[in-house]
């Protein structure tokens, strides 16, 4: 019996262009109607997130930051946050900087929409419309690092390449592949405390709630997702999804066609 249903936002229920679908959202409110958990997890920030999503959205979870903090969306608290720490931080950045990688380092959650960046000189087009869309909140590396329990360190990487020469060179820290939801092309390389994950996030609502794996469903569009995917036997992603994943996973029909609907629709939920 499917007790809780985990989606993806960026790409799966939200896109660039149509927002949010609204057969997705017609769908959320009757699983709620039958007791099913409803949670997105995304990569964004509690207040990117937050943005885009009206307070009286039809969930009961937001796992942000790729696992880094739970919010309950009814009570409108934060119940956990697991931040990657100035210490891991300050392993991190050498590397970026010694291979000219821009990055940005964030603040602690709930200011994690705030963030230090390289001071470099770039040429990487995706990070400049970055820090050109999220301007308000940049701040350039000066000569010495403030001390914060940083939440997280996010890369922009050249190409996939660079992402598998630099996974492995860390001990203790989570590294998550993701697509730019700027250009929908470029690569992302997200550092995390160790123990951060989609999956992370859902097991600590799963737990909260009392719901065993086997009563989980998710959804997913894209390599940041992994972890969620991999982590429940009932694991959809949206048709545009890589082929990469596709081949790994159970396929929906197009995010703009109401793929969260689909699903539910798939499993006999609706």
């Amino acid at each position: 019996m499917v007790r809780l249903f985990a989606t993806d936002l960026d790409g799966t229920i939200f896109t660039r262009d149509a927002g949010f679908i609204q057969k997705d959202i017609d769908a959320l409110h009757i699983l709620g109607e039958k007791g099913v958990v409803r949670v997105i997890a995304t990569g964004r920030t509690f207040n990117s997130a937050t943005d885009i999503i009206p307070a009286d959205f039809p969930i009961d979870y937001l796992v942000f930051s790729s696992g880094a903090g739970v919010y309950d969306w009814r009570s409108k608290k934060i119940l956990q946050v697991k931040h990657l720490g100035t210490e891991r931080s300050k392993e991190i950045i050498p590397v970026l900087t010694d291979k000219n990688i821009n990055f940005t380092l964030h603040w602690p959650i709930p200011e994690n929409h705030c963030f230090y960046y390289s001071g470099a000189e770039s040429n990487h087009s995706d990070f400049k419309r970055y820090l050109s869309h999220y301007k308000q909140y940049a701040f350039s590396i000066q000569d010495t690092l403030p001390e914060k329990n940083y939440t997280q360190v996010l890369a922009f990487l050249p190409d996939a390449t660079a992402y598998e020469e630099l996974t492995g060179r860390f001990n203790e820290i989570k590294t998550v592949r993701a697509t730019s939801p700027i250009d929908g092309k470029s690569v992302w390389m997200e550092f995390f405390h160790s123990e951060v994950s989609k999956a992370e996030g859902l097991r600590f609502v799963c737990k909260l709630e009392k719901i065993e794996d086997d009563d989980v469903v998710v959804l997913g569009n894209d390599f940041n997702d992994l972890d969620m995917l991999k982590a429940y036997e009932a694991a959809y992603v949206v048709s545009e999804a890589p082929a990469e994943l596709r081949n790994q996973f159970l396929v929906a029909t197009s995010a703009y066609s109401g793929a969260l609907k689909y699903v539910a629709e798939k499993i006999s939920i609706l």
